[in-house]
């Protein structure tokens, strides 16, 4: 985009001639003597034909921008040859000419009219300072410049907009990374990694990542994640949300996370992790026998398909052989006690199996504890279904994960997007997530446990535990950085390369100045992606967001939030006058409320029957009123974010993935909670005695209350059993609307048992009136979910710049038909 800017005074010799660079800077300005001529400087004055021998040296080669350019070429030919002197050939090129062309319907097309009628500059065109070279070369500059966006805008108008992801949902995506940023805490993140592996006593050891919202955290793991996977495992848990199940919770996202595919190649996670260590523990065997010596021959190629093919004898034989070899070697280094044996045969024949009948029933069985007594591949393996055993099996089994890994690389354990332990309401999902991460530093050998945080929640997490877990956890505490402008414009950059063209190019100077300044790098691409929006389709900039105060379960915490809202707000204000007086005029960000959220009390439904009540997790009872000019603020903010969360979600469900039945309802129970700030909704369980009922959560608003059930257990027995406790709770609960869901990848409910239960909740009824309702979560309803559990999740995140209130008024605008929409935010 290199090019010069000309403009000359004096026909039809030249008398004056200024020219600008591609950045707007004044290169060179002087003047021929003339008789009578009035200079400012002696400095600018200098002999026509020396001043021509100049300005031919500078222009030699290159563009050359001009207003009426066949005026400016006219005049310096006719001085060349009057000098004697030969003139340069030059690429010119006319920005009346590029106006015409863009913007054929103007009044005027002289230089001062085209830049107040394309509000060109952030000052006016003065007429009493035009036909001086430099102020003219100037403008034209500006006008070149805005020309030139224009062109590029219209060819970007059908190009999607670069800027519309600007987060990192999980370190296994692949996003555009400028290496230079945060490049010094990456440095000391891998150095840990490093420390790890170099322990000859296999411990493990924590750190922290501390960064603002958007500041980069997901991203430097997904860096890591993209350095080390082909040596080393990176499981990835996000936040928790039953305080019964937080160990059944990581491993679940455990086992999702080994079943990612490691680059380009053929293998996943697992298949690297199983591969790795077990030829390690070959080549320690006796492997005299052309059998053992085949298998580690394989193992050394890393070529499963080398085993044999499916379903022939020649591969049975070998996979037997691994499952003998291995066992053995755990019986010997780690007892025979306990789970660990049968997690590892489990792990080798999901790992053994291609047909998608057998994988399935060994991935249920990691997954969910499921056995079914025909399962032929589940043979030695015993159920763990129970409730009691889920806490249990998933500790052993990361432990297995962990001395597998002891045969490699260290394992790396991240957890992330935590902030929502800290609402009220979770504070016993907190208390028991610190308690396993204590468990996790005893029972998981040669692992990295990484925690990402916002600052003001690790001042928390330091505050709600002690030393023993602190301790750990922070053995290492590395910060992130705030990058540099320069850094931010080489982000814009990597994201417009796809599309052919630079920051510089579509964005003015101001622009770019304006999103450099915001607060984090998720910030600046919002904003960038704003702008492209209002550059490229005329979309108005929206404000920057209001901070949303977290309400916290510590009066501490509120306190912490109410002072950095009262700083973010101020800072806010700050840089919307820098923007108006650097031209760059946003729609009138709507009121902030600096109100804190009410804090949450505790209560129980009516027991007007005599039955034990319900557990009733939390109360909230205000409904503040969106203003439509915030909701029209965001509204571009908030498209963009749909667009590119639905996309991700749809194709994530497009596949089999694992699910919980306690997990979904601790999804319903979060996104409740945020609708608490809008509606006035009381949020419970019901329960049996000790008797095993489908998890769920009881929702009382206006009018009757309802139960929102979810089913997903595949076992015959199970399925009846807690169907048929369902069915109490039916005819316990005689004013309660009851909703029954099952995923969409669970089996189809075929035994007598569960049918007959089946149909028996079908037929419930109270006072003559239908109340009980089967939803299957089939996909569409499992996006809407996931989707607004999503959206929930990432504004209490801060990973999305929207208050929550606006967020769910949008939502329900654009989504009216989602059915967690119509079931908590009625028409």
């Amino acid at each position: 985009m290199d090019f010069l800017v000309i403009d000359t005074e004096g026909a039809p010799i030249l008398r004056e001639v200024a020219v600008v660079d591609s950045h707007g800077e004044l290169l060179l300005e002087l003047h021929a003597p003339v008789q009578g001529g009035n200079y400012h400087s002696s400095d600018l004055v200098r002999p026509l034909p020396d001043l021509l021998k100049d300005l031919r040296s500078l222009l030699r080669g290159r563009r050359v921008v001009a207003h009426n350019a066949s005026h400016d070429s006219t005049v310096l030919r006719a001085s060349f040859e009057a000098c004697g002197l030969n003139p340069p050939v030059l690429d010119w090129h006319c920005t009346v000419a590029m106006a015409q062309e863009l913007h054929p319907a103007l009044d005027s097309y002289a230089l001062g009219a085209l830049c107040d009628q394309l509000a060109v500059g952030s000052e006016p065109f003065s007429r009493d300072a035009a036909h001086q070279a430099a102020y003219d070369a100037r403008f034209t500059y500006l006008l070149y410049r805005h020309l030139q966006r224009d062109q590029l805008s219209r060819r970007l108008s059908a190009e999607a907009n670069p800027f519309s992801s600007s987060r990192v949902d999980t370190p296994f995506q692949s996003f555009s990374d400028d290496r230079l940023v945060n490049q010094a805490p990456f440095q000391r993140l891998a150095a840990v990694l490093q420390s790890v592996a170099a322990d000859a006593n296999r411990q493990s050891q924590g750190a922290v990542l501390i960064g603002d919202p958007g500041a980069g955290k997901t991203h430097l793991v997904m860096r890591l994640a993209q350095e080390v996977l082909q040596s080393n495992r990176l499981l990835f848990i996000r936040q928790p949300t039953q305080a019964t199940s937080v160990l059944f919770h990581i491993y679940s996202r455990t086992l999702e996370s080994l079943v990612e595919q490691v680059g380009d190649g053929p293998h996943s996670q697992l298949d690297l992790l199983l591969i790795r260590s077990i030829r390690g523990i070959f080549a320690e065997a006796d492997t005299s026998t052309e059998r053992d010596r085949e298998i580690l021959a394989a193992l050394e190629a890393e070529d499963l398909s080398r085993l044999g093919q499916e379903g022939s004898d020649a591969r049975r034989q070998r996979w037997e052989r691994i499952e003998v070899v291995l066992l053995r070697w755990w019986a010997v280094h780690h007892g025979a006690a306990g789970f660990g044996r049968q997690i590892l045969q489990g792990l080798l024949r999901f790992c053994r199996y291609i047909e998608p009948r057998r994988r399935e029933s060994c991935r249920r069985w990691l997954a969910t504890g499921e056995h079914e007594p025909v399962d032929r591949e589940l043979e030695g393996l015993s159920p763990w279904i129970e409730e009691q055993l889920r806490e249990e099996f998933s500790l052993q089994a990361l432990r297995v994960i962990g001395q597998l890994c002891c045969l490699d690389q260290p394992l790396i354990l991240v957890f992330d997007q935590l902030e929502g332990l800290w609402l009220e309401g979770n504070r016993p999902v907190l208390l028991r997530f610190g308690e396993v991460i204590k468990e996790l530093f005893t029972h998981v050998p040669h692992a990295l446990v990484l925690v990402t945080l916002f600052p003001d929640r690790w001042q928390q997490f330091q505050n709600d535990f002690d030393g023993s877990i602190t301790g750990r956890v922070a053995q290492h505490v590395i910060q992130l950085e705030q990058p540099r402008p320069d850094q931010i414009e080489e982000i814009l950059d990597l994201r417009l390369q796809v599309l052919g063209a630079s920051a510089r190019e579509l964005f003015s100077s101001e622009e770019i100045t304006a999103i450099a300044r915001q607060s984090s790098i998720r910030s600046c691409i919002n904003r960038a992606g704003a702008v492209f929006e209002h550059r490229v389709r005329g979309v108005p900039v929206p404000p920057p967001p209001p901070s949303a105060a977290v309400a916290s379960h510590a009066a501490d915490g509120l306190a912490l939030n109410r002072r950095l809202l009262l700083v973010e707000q101020q800072l806010g204000q700050i840089l919307q006058r820098l923007d108006r007086l650097e031209g760059i005029a946003p729609v009138s960000a709507p009121a902030i409320n600096p109100a804190m959220p009410q804090a949450m009390e505790t209560g129980h439904p009516p027991d007007a029957e005599g039955i034990p009540p319900a557990y009733v997790l939390e109360v909230a009872g205000t409904e503040p009123s969106i203003a439509s000019d915030e909701l029209n603020a965001y509204e571009a903010l908030y498209l963009r974010y749909r667009t590119a969360t639905l996309e991700v979600i749809t194709e994530r469900w497009q596949r089999s993935v694992i699910v919980d039945e306690s997990d979904d309802a601790g999804k319903l129970k979060q996104i409740c909670t945020g609708y608490q700030q809008i509606r006035s909704l009381r949020i419970g369980s019901l329960r049996l005695g000790n008797k095993r009922v489908p998890d769920n959560l009881l929702i009382e608003s206006t009018g009757p209350p309802r139960c929102i059930a979810f089913l997903h257990v595949a076992s015959a027995n199970a399925i009846t059993a807690r169907l048929r406790n369902l069915n109490q709770l039916v005819m316990n609960y005689r004013q309660t609307q009851f909703v029954l869901m099952r995923d969409g990848f669970a089996p189809v409910i075929r035994s007598p048992g569960g049918m007959a239960a089946m149909e028996a909740f079908r037929n419930g009824s109270g006072d003559g009136r239908k109340r009980t309702f089967w939803r299957p979560l089939d996909h569409d309803n499992r996006v809407a979910l996931e989707y607004v559990h999503q959206l929930v999740s990432d504004i209490v995140n801060r990973e999305l710049d929207l208050p929550l209130p606006a967020g769910l008024e949008l939502l329900a605008s654009h989504d009216p038909d989602n059915w967690v929409v119509k079931l908590l935010h009625p028409a």
